[in-house]
């Protein structure tokens, strides 16, 4: 009894030592995708906000973000983001990457992030969140907040 109990419990640390580096190499990728998904949003939403164009947006942009309205709306809104004014400048973004298992649709990997940056009109919050397809980061939305959008 004594050796069954001495092989089950070597088996037992066995299978620890093996959950324990699988959690140390799942979140040193979780870290790197963050590092990925970031790069993206640092290097994207400046490009975006200096023109507000929706036609430069869309190669940014996953399908379902384009078809969550129609193109008019997503112009029209596009239109909105241009009342901020000229961007001035870009205050970088925080935020963190996620890994999620879906049984019919395997690994999803997003982001979420906020930015921060001024623009003529004065400041504004940028709430993303990204989606990687592949190897391309996407945006999975994109919306821009600021007391600007609340003047008549």
């Amino acid at each position: 009894m004594k050796k069954v109990l001495m092989i089950l419990g070597g088996v037992f640390l066995v299978l620890i030592i093996i959950a324990i580096l699988g959690l140390v190499s799942s979140s040193a990728k979780i870290n790197n995708l963050g590092k990925e998904a970031k790069a993206f949003v640092d290097q994207t939403v400046p490009i975006i906000c200096s023109d507000f164009n929706f036609d430069s947006f869309k190669k940014y942009a996953s399908n379902e973000l384009l078809n969550s309205e129609s193109p008019s709306e997503n112009e029209k809104l596009f239109g909105y983001f241009k009342k901020l004014g000229k961007f001035v400048t870009y205050e970088g973004s925080s935020g963190f990457a996620s890994m999620n298992y879906h049984q019919n649709e395997g690994n999803t990997i997003t982001g979420i992030y906020t930015a921060k940056a001024e623009f003529e009109t004065g400041p504004a919050e940028i709430y993303v969140q990204t989606i990687k397809i592949g190897d391309a980061w996407l945006y999975y939305s994109f919306k821009i907040d600021s007391k600007v959008f609340l003047a008549k």
